[in-house]
């Protein structure tokens, strides 16, 4: 019998491997699909963590499960429901990206959240990625989230930085407590490859619309902060003077030549805010794994 066979209704935790679309969008050219694990379902449609890391969605066609759903493991070992992981265990989660111009639009939410340390010794790992609760809601397990951060990831970044927090445990005061430790010289590179690989998917549209505009405002600004926290260890506020540019950008005034032109003088700003920066050439990857791993020993010592 072939271990690969086709799903009908997929229970959340099964291993599945991910074909067609979803596959090639995570990682172009894997015509042999992508191992993950399905983490919910919702209106028929499968929310997948992939092995790297990436959540898809894809569909019941789109699937086809390794072996059977693994049986029930015992409680000690759960990692349980994703809802339950965001819902239970976030430690830190806030607003990020530009304001809705509704006040009552929907605000784009990134968080981070705890797995249950004893979920690890069981061959069903927690997820380390989750979307819910509402399609703008992602949140990251806390040493994946760390592993980004440290790496100088805008997003993770921009995250802990953002003054529109929406909730903030304990736990989370700690992780925001250890910002310090996740600067670095190397969010000049970071932010840049960031931004460029951003516009470099904008510019082959073509000519891009207004959320393609809004897209690339976004960016330029992340490249802002970038510098701001090069300089002062914080994002600081943007003034008026490129206030009024991005607008610009944001509303289509620009043409896109123009837009890439602020591009490159904002990176050449970021490239100079590097040279004299007064961070430290790495981040202090000491400290961020001596808080994790405390981290991991509090909760297993509270949850046994």
């Amino acid at each position: 019998m072939s271990r690969l066979s086709a799903p009908t209704r997929v229970p959340a935790g099964t291993q599945v491997v991910v074909h067609g679309t979803p596959a090639d969008d995570a990682l172009p050219g894997a015509g042999r699909g992508l191992a993950g694990r399905v983490v919910r379902e919702a209106g028929g449609t499968y929310s997948v963590a992939l092995v790297d890391g990436q959540l898809v969605d894809a569909a019941p066609d789109q699937l086809v499960t390794l072996a059977d759903p693994p049986s029930e493991l015992p409680e000690p070992v759960r990692s349980g429901g994703a809802d339950d992981l965001v819902v239970a265990r976030t430690m830190y989660a806030a607003a990020v990206g530009r304001p809705p111009a509704d006040p009552g639009g929907q605000l784009t939410v990134r968080a981070v959240f705890q797995a249950p340390t004893a979920a690890f010794w069981s061959l069903r790992k927690p997820p380390e990625q989750v979307t819910g609760p509402g399609p703008a809601w992602l949140s990251w397990e806390v040493e994946h989230f760390c592993r980004q951060a440290l790496d100088a990831d805008p997003v993770c970044l921009e995250l802990l930085w953002s003054p529109r927090r929406v909730w903030v445990s304990d736990v989370g005061r700690e992780l925001l407590d250890l910002r310090p430790a996740f600067l670095s010289q190397t969010i000049s590179a970071a932010y840049a490859d960031h931004v460029l690989a951003g516009f470099t998917r904008l510019a082959g549209d073509g000519h891009p619309d207004d959320e393609q505009a809004g897209a690339a405002a976004d960016l330029l600004r992340l490249l802002l902060d970038g510098q701001a926290l090069l300089r002062t260890g914080d994002v600081g506020i943007v003034d008026d003077e490129h206030h009024e540019r991005l607008a610009a950008v944001r509303s289509g005034a620009l043409a896109w030549d123009d837009v890439d032109a602020y591009r490159l003088e904002l990176q050449q700003q970021l490239d100079e805010a590097a040279a004299v920066s007064y961070l430290s050439p790495g981040p202090d990857i000491g400290r961020v794994d001596a808080w994790l791993s405390d981290l991991r020993r509090r909760d297993l010592d509270v949850t046994s």
